[in-house]
């Protein structure tokens, strides 16, 4: 069975659900209100457990209420937790998320002890990569640190898969080489390479190094580049969009997962794109992830006369 390391941050997220994103010095009242688990590492350990895949999270909360809360979240969720360390340095994450009718969002981030995590964290946790195969990192600890993982990862021969969010400081270039997929949106694209066509901005960064790029773009599903071409693998429908939070953290892990199934990036994509739908139909992170169960897997059956399979 593949084994997954995460690398990434773990937040308690608080979503207030609003009529309307408020203009400057506008007072509203909040539809709904509801604190969650966040983090990009956190979110994807739930999504890749729901999954069946085993995943080490490997991170730091503070010993604090928050702390609490959010590695309760995980053993709720059955995340293994062995690797995460309780700190007195720091505060716990914490993301205000801002909800808008339709469903998209806006996301206020305090990293608190999420930027104080080092490579010597990680260092201790070497034997880790010796055994798995899969590492995913997002950009929520310190660059260094996130060149550190990824140059683990290579020394024992883990497959890489990098989500640029959030993009608050542009990678070295050095960083690219080191990434196998990279799976940016649409404005990190464009903020990465400077380039406003995806077939560019995509071009841009396999020339830099990176093995294969895959933009995610929402409601129009995803694309990957093959053979100098743009590859668009569409969306599956949803009956609505409650809330868009967390949705690009599933496609990272059930793009992992598609990898660890098929050996096939266009049948991965397509199984995110699955995968993800489920989230944005429920209200909240985590708890908007179904379970590999749940899931209707023939919906990738009709699409099988598709040329990506």
């Amino acid at each position: 069975m593949s084994t997954v390391i995460i690398v990434g941050a773990i937040n308690l997220d608080c979503l207030a659900y609003l009529p309307h994103f408020p203009a400057k010095g506008e007072n509203m009242r909040a539809k709904d209100l509801r604190c969650s688990l966040g983090g990009r590492g956190a979110n994807q350990a739930v999504a890749l457990t729901n999954l069946k895949i085993a995943a080490l999270l490997l991170g730091k909360v503070g010993n604090d209420f928050a702390g609490d809360y959010t590695l309760s979240i995980l053993k709720k969720f059955k995340v293994n937790t062995e690797y995460i360390f309780k700190s007195n340095r720091g505060k716990t994450g914490i993301c205000s998320i801002l909800v808008s009718p339709d469903g998209e969002n806006t996301i206020i981030g305090f990293p608190a002890i999420n930027q104080m995590i080092e490579p010597d964290f990680l260092l201790r946790f070497e034997y880790l990569f010796e055994m798995a195969q899969w590492l995913s990192v997002s950009l929520e600890y310190p660059l260094e640190t996130i060149e550190f993982a990824l140059k683990l990862a290579k020394k024992y021969g883990l497959k890489t898969v990098l989500d640029p969010s959030p993009l608050i400081e542009i990678p070295n270039r050095n960083l690219w080489a080191l990434v196998d997929y990279l799976l940016p949106n649409e404005k990190e694209l464009q903020m990465l390479t400077g380039e406003e066509e995806l077939l560019q901005g995509a071009t841009v960064l396999k020339n830099w190094g990176v093995r294969e790029v895959i933009v995610k773009q929402g409601g129009q599903g995803c694309s990957f580049l093959y053979q100098d071409n743009l590859i668009n693998v569409p969306a599956f429908p949803v009956k609505i969009v409650v809330d868009t939070t967390g949705a690009g953290d599933l496609f990272d892990a059930a793009f992992i997962y598609g990898l660890i199934q098929s050996d096939s990036l266009p049948k991965a994509a397509q199984i995110a794109n699955l995968v993800a739908s489920y989230a944005v139909q429920k209200p909240g992170t985590c708890e908007s992830f179904p379970e590999r169960r749940e899931i209707d897997w023939e919906e990738l059956e009709k699409r099988k006369r598709d040329l990506l399979f």
